[in-house]
C-alpha cells in the first residue's frame, strides 16, 4: 500500500514539474522571440529643405542638367514677363565648392534653355554663387538659381545689388530723360513698406583737381538724393558720400572709361 501511495505521490510531483515549466514557457519563454523580433526604428535621413516638390527648377550633385517639375511652366512666365527694352537677364547657378565654379554657370546656362524663349543671347548674363554643403546634397536635389533682369543702357547699369547712374562732363544735374526718371520712380517704390535705406555714392573721372571733383561727385549724389525726396523718400533714408577720382571703374584714358567714371553708384541696404 506504501509503495503505490510513493507512486502516486511521485506521479503527482511530476504533473506539477511539468505544469509549472509549460506556465514558465508560455509566460515568459516567448519573450526571447519578441525581442528578436523587435526592429529599431530606422534614423531618419536629413534631407535638404530644397526639394522637388518645393521649388520648379533643380539639380543633383555634380551634374549640370536641370530638372523641372510641373511648378516650372507658372515660373516661367512668371520671368519672361519682366522682359523689356534696356533690360538684360543675368541668371545665377549655385554650386558646391567641390564641384568648381563652373558648375553653376553650366547651371545657369541649363535654366535659360528651360526658358525655351526667344529672348537673344546677348540680352543673358551667367554667373554663379557657392552655396555651403549641408548633409544629404550627394543624395538630394536642390535649388538656388537666381533670375534677375538688370538695366543696361547708356544712362544706367545695375550691377548685382547696385545701380550706376552717368552724368555728363562737368554736369552735377541727373540726365533728365526717361529711363533714369522711372528708375527712380521703381527705387521710391520699393521702399515702401519697408526699413530699407538708400547709399549714394558720388564719382567722377580723374580731369581737373581733387578738391573740386570731389565736391563735383557730392552734388552729383545730391541730386539723385533730392530726385528721391521729390518722390517721397525721407530724406534721413538716404545717404550720400563722395569719392570724387579716387574708385574709378574704367581707363580715364579714353572718353568711353571717363563717362563711366562720372557716376553716381546706388545702393539699397
Amino acid at each position: 500500500m506504501k509503495k503505490i501511495l510513493a507512486l502516486i505521490t511521485f506521479l503527482l510531483f511530476l504533473l506539477l514539474l511539468w505544469y509549472s515549466y509549460s506556465k514558465y514557457q508560455n509566460c515568459c519563454g516567448d519573450d526571447t522571440n519578441k525581442v528578436e523580433q523587435v526592429i529599431s526604428p530606422t534614423p531618419a535621413v536629413k534631407e535638404s529643405t530644397v526639394t522637388k516638390k518645393e521649388h520648379p527648377l533643380v539639380y543633383n550633385w555634380n551634374s549640370g542638367e536641370a530638372i523641372t517639375n510641373n511648378l516650372w511652366d507658372a515660373k516661367r512666365k512668371e520671368i519672361l514677363a519682366g522682359i523689356a527694352d534696356g533690360k538684360i537677364l543675368k541668371i545665377t547657378g549655385p554650386y558646391f565648392k567641390e564641384e568648381g565654379k563652373e558648375m553653376g554657370v553650366t547651371r545657369a546656362k541649363a535654366a535659360f534653355a528651360k526658358l525655351n524663349s526667344n529672348i537673344d543671347s546677348k540680352r543673358v548674363e551667367y554667373a554663379s554663387k557657392l552655396v555651403d554643403y549641408y548633409d544629404g546634397a550627394k543624395t538630394n536635389s536642390f535649388a538656388g538659381t537666381d533670375f534677375n533682369w538688370l538695366i543696361r543702357n547708356d544712362n544706367i547699369t545695375e550691377v548685382d545689388n547696385k545701380a550706376l547712374i552717368y552724368f555728363p562732363s562737368n554736369s552735377t544735374k541727373k540726365l533728365s530723360n526717361a529711363n533714369i526718371i522711372n528708375y527712380l520712380k521703381d527705387v521710391a517704390k520699393s521702399l515702401k513698406g519697408n526699413d530699407k535705406k538708400i547709399e549714394l555714392s558720388g564719382h567722377s573721372d580723374s580731369r581737373g583737381n581733387d578738391a573740386k571733383n570731389k565736391v563735383l561727385a557730392l552734388k552729383r549724389a545730391n541730386s539723385i538724393k533730392n530726385e528721391l525726396i521729390n518722390l517721397g523718400v525721407a530724406p534721413d533714408r538716404i545717404s550720400t558720400v563722395s569719392f570724387g577720382e579716387e574708385k574709378p571703374i574704367a581707363t580715364n584714358n579714353t572718353k568711353a572709361g571717363q563717362q563711366k567714371n562720372r557716376r553716381v553708384e546706388l545702393e539699397i541696404k
